[in-house]
C-alpha cells in the first residue's frame, strides 16, 4: 500500500490492539485508488467481507508501517494489486515481502502489468529498483523484495486484460473467489438466514434423509424410524433449525405437525396434534383416551412431528407419540435445552417390544446446536443493523467487536443489531460497552432467568458459584467444596448441564456464555444493590472494600479478591466481618497479623466455615495459621513466594480434612510436602515446582490419592517405589521430569487411567507397561523412544496413544492391532515410514495423525476402518501414489498438504458434503464445481499446489466413471463433468 503523506486522513476508530481483517488490499494509490480499488473494496464489504484499505484501523500517533505489517500477520487473505508503478512504493514492496514471510494466503491481481513483468522485474519495475538502490536502499533488502515478487507472481491470480468485460467482471470474479475461500457461502441455506447450512446437513444425516447440494433428494423412500433431539443455549436457533428442516422434508411424509410445548396444557397439545394430522379438530376426553386415539388413528402413516421447547418427558408420554406406533419412515424432532431428554425416551424404547424389526429399526440421536462462528456472527449483525445498506468504514471495527461480544448467540446478535439500525456511532460504542458488562436483550435475559428459576435451590447455589467465580475452572475440583457444603453436586451438576446454562469443555472445564455469566452476577447483585455485605457473593473490589468497612457481620459466603498489584490488609479488617465464608480466593494480598498469636492454639480463629482457600502469590504461609482450617477441603497456594516452609507441618495438621492440594509454580518449595499431607488427600498438584527434588516415599500413606501431577518438576528423577500400590490412583502426570523408568509390577497401578509422560527425554517403557489394564490415555510426546514394547498391545482399555514429536521412533509393533478400543493415534513428526498391517483390526479408531512422518504410501490396512473420521498425512513428503478412501464411510477430514499423492479415489455412495472439500493453494476453481455435482463431501480434503494430484476418481460399481481430473500442467481439463 502506498502510504504517501496523507496522514491527516487517518480515521480513529478508537479500537485498541490489532483487528483481524479477512482481506488486506495492497496497491499503489496513484494508479488504481480512485476507481478500481474503491469499487473492489465496496464490493467486498457489500458481500460481507471484512476488508482493510488505506489506514482504516490505525490510530493517530501509531507508527504506520509497523502497524500495517502487524495487520498483514492477522489477515486471512492478502490481495496485492500489481500496477505499472507498484514497485516504486517501498511500502508496497514491504507489504508483499511480509505476506510471503508470514505465509499468508495471497491472491494477486495484475491490473495493467503482466505476471512476467512482475516476476522478472522488467520495464517500470526495473527502473523502480534502480531508483531505490540510488536512494540508498541496501542490496539485501532489494533482493528480498525481488524474491517476494517472484514468489507472488507465480501464484494463480487474475489478469485484467483477460476479462472481456473489464473491471466489473474481474471484481465479480474476485469477490466470488474470496467468498469461497473464506467459506462465506457454506452455511447460507436460504438468503434470509445466516449460518444454518452446516446444521441442516448434520440434521439430515441424523434423520437419515439424503441431502445433496443444499437440496433433499426427491422420491427417496425413508426407512426405519428416527428421533432426534436438538438442544443448546436459549436463543441459539434451535427452533429456527427445526423449521428449516421441516420445510425441506415435509413433502416426504404423509402428515406433519409442529407443536410448541412450552406452557401448554397436555390435552391442548394432543388436540393440536390430532388436528394437524387428521385435518379436523378432536378434543380428547382424557390424556389416556387421547393417546389411544393417536396410536390407533395414525399407526400406518409416515409422520413428521416437531416438538418445540420440550422440558419434561411427560409431555411426550401424554401425546402417545411412540415411534413404534407410527408407520415406517416416521421422524420425530424434539427441541430442548436439556441434553438428556431423549435418554428417557431411549429407556422407554428399551422396555418396549418393537426396537428392531427389519426396516422399522428405531434410532434415537442428539444434536447440540452450538454458537455461530465469528464470520457468520458478523454477517448476521450487519444484516440486522444495516438492512441492506453499505457498512461505512468508520463502523467496521465496531461491527466486528459487537458481533464478537455477542459470542455467537443469534437471538442476542439480532436484538443488538436491530436496535442499532440507523443509529450514530456513539450509540454503537455505547452498545458495545453495555454488551460487555451486562445482558443487553431483555428477552434473552427473561429466557435465561426462567431456566435458572427452574433449578432446585442447591443447584442455583452451584450455578451462581460457577457464574461468579468458577467459569473455566477444572470441573473436577469444585465438587469437593459443594459436597462439603451438602449441595449434592452429583445430582445438581448434571441438572445444570442439561439446562445448557453451563457446559463442560473438551479440556474438562466449566464454561458458560457471557450473557449467562452476567445473568448470574446480576442475580447476586440484586440480593442487595446498596449493601454489598448483605449479598452471598462478592468479587468487585469496590464492593469488597465497602463490606470490610462495615461494623456489621456480613452474610457473604464466597469472595474473590484478586488484585493486579500487592495490597496490604490488617487481618482483623480483612477477615473479621466474614465468618460465613466457605470460598475465598485472594491474589496479591498481604495479610498482616500477629504471627506469635497465629502459632498458638487460639479459639478465635477466622473463617470457621471455610471449605476452599485459593491464595495465589502468598508471601508468607504463616498467615494461614490465623484461619480455621478444620473444614478446608481445597487449598490452592499456586505461585506462593514464601521462602520458608517450616510451618507447613502445623498448617497440614489443622487442615485434617483436606482433599485437594495445589502448589503449582511454588519455586521455593524444595522439600516434598507429602510427608505432612493429611491421609485423606485425593488430588496433589506440584506442577512447575522447579526446585523440588522428589515426591517422597511417604506418598504411600495417601491411600485415597486419585491424581498426582508433578509436570515439569525437572529435578525429579524417579518415582517412589511403592507408588504403584496406591489403589485409588487414576491420573499420573510426569511430563517434563527427568524420570527414566517406571516400574509396573503385576497388580500395581490397578486403576490408573491416565499416564502422561510427554517431554520425558530419557524415559524408556518397560515390557510391564502391559500390566496397566485400566489405562485409557498414554501420552509420550517428545520423548526419545525408538520403539514401543510389544506388550503395548495388552492395554485393553487404551483409547488414546499420543507419540507426537518422538523423533527417534521409527516403527510400531504388530501388537498395535490388539488395541481394540483405540480411538486416537498420533504419530506426527516421528520417523515412522509404515504402520503394521494389524491396524486393520482397530475398528474403533477415529483419528489417525501422521503429519510429517516418512510414510511412503497410503496404508492399505486402514482402508476399511469404518469408524475412522480424520486422517492427517500433511507434510509427508515421501507419500506418493494413490489414496483410496472408498471404504472409509465415516471419514470427515483428510489432510494431504505437502505430499506427492497423485490420485484420490472416492465413491459417490459415501455421504459427503461438497462444501467441506478444501483445495488450498493454486488448485483451479473449476474442479470444485465438478466435484460438487457428484456429492463428494463431508470429507474435508486439504491439498496445496505442491500436491501433484492428477486424478480424483469416483469408484462406482465399475470404477471406470471418472468424476474429474486435475492435470498437473494446470490445463484445467475436466472429464466426466
Amino acid at each position: 500500500m502506498d502510504i504517501g503523506n496523507n496522514h491527516s486522513s487517518l480515521p480513529s476508530p478508537g479500537r485498541p490492539g490489532v483487528c483481524r481483517y479477512e482481506v488486506f488490499l495492497s496497491f499503489r494509490g496513484g494508479d488504481v485508488r480512485r476507481s478500481f480499488i474503491q469499487f473492489l473494496y465496496e464490493s467486498l464489504t457489500a458481500s460481507g467481507i471484512y476488508a482493510f484499505i488505506d489506514h482504516d484501523g490505525i490510530e493517530i500517533g501509531e507508527e504506520i508501517m509497523s502497524k500495517i505489517l502487524q495487520l498483514i500477520r492477522h489477515t486471512e487473505i492478502c490481495i496485492p494489486v500489481f500496477s505499472k508503478d507498484f514497485a516504486s512504493s517501498k511500502s508496497c514492496l514491504k507489504e508483499v515481502a511480509e505476506m510471503v514471510a508470514c505465509d499468508r494466503k495471497i491472491m494477486p491481481i495484475f491490473y495493467d502489468v503482466s505476471p512476467s513483468v512482475v516476476r522478472k522485474q522488467e520495464e517500470s519495475y526495473q527502473k523502480s529498483f534502480c531508483t531505490h538502490a540510488a536512494l540508498g536502499v541496501v542490496s539485501a533488502t532489494i533482493d528480498n523484495w525481488k524474491k517476494a515478487l517472484q514468489i507472488v507472481s507465480k501464484k494463480l491470480g487474475w489478469e485484467l486484460q483477460k476479462f472481456n468485460y473489464g473491471e466489473q467482471e474481474l471484481i465479480k470474479e474476485v469477490v466470488s473467489a474470496v467468498r469461497w475461500q473464506l467459506k462465506k457461502d457454506d452455511l447460507d441455506v436460504q438468503k434470509d438466514l445466516v449460518g444454518m447450512g452446516h446444521h441442516v446437513q448434520e440434521m439430515m444425516n441424523k434423520l437419515d434423509v439424503r441431502y445433496e447440494n443444499g437440496k433433499v433428494v426427491e422420491r427417496q423412500m425413508l426407512t426405519g424410524k428416527r428421533v432426534v433431539e436438538i438442544w443448546g443455549l436459549p436463543g441459539i436457533g434451535k427452533s429456527t433449525l427445526a423449521i428449516i428442516v421441516r420445510s425441506k422434508i415435509h413433502h416426504l411424509f404423509d402428515e406433519c405437525s409442529f407443536l410448541e410445548a412450552k406452557g401448554r396444557a397436555l390435552l391442548s397439545l394432543q388436540e393440536d396434534l390430532i388436528c394437524d394430522i387428521q385435518r379436523n379438530r378432536h378434543t380428547p376426553i382424557s390424556l389416556a383416551r387421547g393417546a389411544e386415539f393417536i396410536r390407533n388413528k395414525f399407526k400406518d402413516q409416515r409422520v413428521l412431528i416437531v416438538l418445540d421447547d420440550v422440558s419434561d418427558f411427560k409431555q411426550i408420554l401424554s401425546l402417545g407419540i411412540y415411534l413404534s406406533e407410527f408407520g415406517p419412515g416416521s421422524r420425530i424432532i424434539m427441541i430442548s435445552m436439556r441434553s438428556n431428554l431423549v435418554d428417557d425416551y431411549i429407556m422407554k424404547l428399551e422396555t418396549s417390544q418393537s426396537i428392531v424389526d427389519g426396516h422399522d429399526e428405531i434410532l434415537v440421536k442428539k444434536y447440540e446446536l452450538e454458537q455461530m462462528n465469528d464470520n457468520h456472527a458478523f454477517q448476521l449483525f450487519c444484516k440486522c443493523a444495516l438492512r441492506g445498506r453499505p457498512l461505512q468504514k468508520e463502523f467496521y471495527s465496531l461491527a466486528w467487536d459487537i458481533s464478537s461480544a455477542a459470542e455467537g448467540l443469534p437471538l442476542l446478535i439480532d436484538a443488538v443489531g436491530s436496535s442499532l439500525f440507523g443509529k450514530s456511532i456513539d450509540l454503537w460504542e455505547d452498545a458495545l460497552n453495555i454488551l460487555g458488562e451486562k445482558p443487553f436483550a431483555k428477552n434473552i435475559k427473561k429466557i435465561l432467568k426462567t431456566r435458572y428459576k427452574a433449578l432446585e435451590e442447591d443447584a442455583k447455589k452451584i450455578f451462581l458459584d460457577i457464574a461468579c467465580f468458577l467459569m473455566k475452572e477444572d470441573k473436577t475440583i469444585p465438587p469437593y467444596m459443594w459436597e462439603a457444603c451438602k449441595y449434592n453436586p452429583r445430582t445438581h451438576i448434571p441438572q445444570i448441564l442439561n439446562t445448557s446454562l453451563v457446559k463442560s469443555t473438551e479440556n474438562n472445564k466449566f464454561w458458560m456464555h457471557n450473557q449467562v455469566k452476567f445473568l448470574g452476577m446480576n442475580i447476586v447483585e440484586k440480593e442487595n444493590p446498596r449493601k454489598p455485605y448483605k449479598r452471598t457473593r462478592l468479587w468487585n473490589q469496590e464492593d469488597i472494600e465497602r463490606a470490610m468497612n462495615e461494623d456489621k457481620v456480613a452474610t457473604v459466603e464466597a469472595l474473590s479478591a484478586t488484585f493486579d498489584s500487592l495490597n496490604s490488609f490488617d487481618e482483623l479488617r480483612f477477615f473479621r466481618n466474614f465468618p460465613n465464608l466457605r470460598y475465598l480466593r485472594i491474589s496479591h494480598a498481604i495479610i498482616d497479623g500477629n504471627e506469635q498469636l497465629a502459632e498458638n492454639s487460639r479459639e478465635d480463629l477466622f473463617l470457621p466455615r471455610l471449605k476452599w482457600l485459593e491464595w495465589r502469590w502468598c508471601q508468607n504461609i504463616s498467615s494461614l495459621l490465623a484461619l480455621d482450617l478444620s473444614d478446608l477441603v481445597v487449598l490452592d497456594l499456586s505461585r506462593c513466594t514464601s521462602t520458608t516452609w517450616k510451618r507447613w507441618k502445623k498448617i497440614m495438621e489443622k487442615a485434617k480434612n483436606l482433599k485437594v492440594l495445589i502448589l503449582k509454580d511454588c519455586y521455593f518449595l524444595a522439600a516434598s510436602p507429602v510427608s505432612h499431607a493429611p491421609a485423606n488427600l485425593e488430588r496433589l498438584n506440584l506442577e512447575h515446582c522447579f526446585t523440588l527434588a522428589g515426591v517422597g516415599r511417604s506418598i504411600s500413606k495417601l491411600r485415597n490419592l486419585v491424581s498426582l501431577n508433578i509436570k515439569f518438576c525437572s529435578f525429579v528423577q524417579e518415582l517412589p517405589e511403592d507408588i504403584g500400590s496406591l489403589e485409588a490412583l487414576k491420573e499420573l502426570y510426569i511430563d517434563g521430569t527427568s524420570i527414566k523408568a517406571i516400574d509396573i509390577p503385576d497388580g500395581s497401578y490397578g486403576k490408573l487411567k491416565i499416564l502422561s509422560a510427554c517431554n520425558c527425554k530419557f524415559l524408556s517403557l518397560p515390557n510391564s507397561i502391559g500390566n496397566l489394564k485400566s489405562l485409557s490415555y498414554l501420552g509420550l510426546d517428545e520423548t526419545e523412544l525408538r520403539e514401543l514394547p510389544c506388550s503395548i498391545g495388552l492395554l485393553e482399555s487404551l483409547q488414546t496413544l499420543s507419540l507426537r514429536n518422538c523423533r527417534s521412533l521409527w516403527k510400531l509393533p504388530d501388537s498395535i492391532g490388539d488395541l481394540k478400543k483405540l480411538q486416537v493415534m498420533d504419530l506426527s513428526s516421528t520417523i515412522v515410514d509404515e504402520i503394521p498391517s494389524s491396524v486393520k483390526d482397530l475398528q474403533n479408531l477415529k483419528e489417525l495423525k501422521m503429519a510429517g512422518t516418512h510414510i511412503r504410501e497410503f496404508p492399505g490396512g486402514i482402508k476399511n476402518l469404518e469408524s475412522l473420521e480424520e486422517i492427517d498425512f500433511s507434510g509427508c513428503r515421501n507419500l506418493r501414489g494413490e489414496c483410496n478412501i472408498t471404504g472409509l464411510s465415516s471419514l470427515r477430514v483428510l489432510l494431504l498438504e505437502y505430499t506427492d499423492i497423485s490420485r484420490l479415489i472416492v465413491t459417490d455412495r459415501q455421504s459427503y458434503n461438497p462444501q467441506n472439500l478444501k483445495l488450498d493453494g493454486d488448485v483451479p476453481i473449476s474442479i470444485i464445481g465438478t466435484i460438487q455435482g457428484y456429492g463428494i463431501g463431508s470429507t474435508d480434503v486439504r491439498l496445496d499446489h505442491r500436491s501433484r494430484l492428477t486424478d480424483i476418481i469416483s469408484a462406482c460399481d465399475d470404477e471406470s466413471e471418472t468424476v474429474a481430473m486435475w492435470r498437473s500442467d494446470r490445463s484445467k481439463e475436466v472429464i466426466g463433468g
